[in-house]
């Protein structure tokens, strides 16, 4: 493991346990084992410390997605939700402490904001692949708009979801609720077919 990686690995256990707003740097170098002045020679601020974490989060999450619209089948959607919440759970502080972070570096919501598009553009095509294999109804009215805000929302109920469970006092790692929340995103537009595909991917990843 390079510095930079004890010194991000230390940094994500810190905000994760005590919240980024907590913590300072002291508190990451005596978790990294090191002077802040020997970490401060790798990550100048904290900002640094969290601009390199974000770009180990989108990378892998951009992996996830890439390798998802090769074929979004529905196995495939449910792999994407198994690892998204898997991802959530690693780097929890930042879906905990999503607005706060956002305020306080400005950066970093425009590299978010970016990449959330992103996102909502591969689910939009995932969605129009399913509407022409069969699996789901095409909406009848505004298709690019109502698939549109589906996508956004398929991706504003996976990010929101630790937050809100925290707000609500309920547990942020309950998978089968997370994934039938998404999945119920869907239900409402699925034609037989889909359905059936539906219910057999349900039963093989149960």
């Amino acid at each position: 493991m390079s510095t930079k990686d004890k010194i991000k690995k230390a940094a994500i256990a810190c905000f994760n346990h005590d919240g980024i707003s907590n913590v300072r740097l002291q508190h990451i170098a005596e978790a990294a084992n090191m002077s802040v002045g020997n970490m401060t020679y790798h990550f100048r601020t904290k900002e640094d410390i969290v601009r390199g974490i974000w770009e180990e989060l989108e990378q892998a999450q951009r992996i996830l997605l890439t390798e998802f619209r090769v074929l979004p089948l529905f196995e495939d959607i449910e792999r994407l939700l198994d690892s998204t919440f898997r991802l959530q759970n690693e780097y929890a502080f930042f879906y905990l402490d999503m607005l706060e972070m956002m305020r306080a570096y400005s950066e970093i919501q425009e590299l978010y904001r970016q990449h959330l598009t992103w996102q909502i553009q591969q689910m939009h095509l995932a969605l129009e692949f399913n509407y022409a294999r069969g699996a789901m109804i095409p909406p009848k009215t505004d298709p690019a708009g109502f698939t549109a805000q589906l996508a956004a929302q398929f991706w504003s109920t996976a990010d929101t979801w630790k937050y809100r469970c925290s707000v609500q006092g309920l547990p942020t790692d309950d998978y089968r609720t997370f994934r039938a929340m998404i999945w119920n995103l869907f239900v409402p537009i699925l034609t037989e077919m889909g359905m059936l595909e539906y219910t057999q991917t349900t039963a093989l990843f149960a």
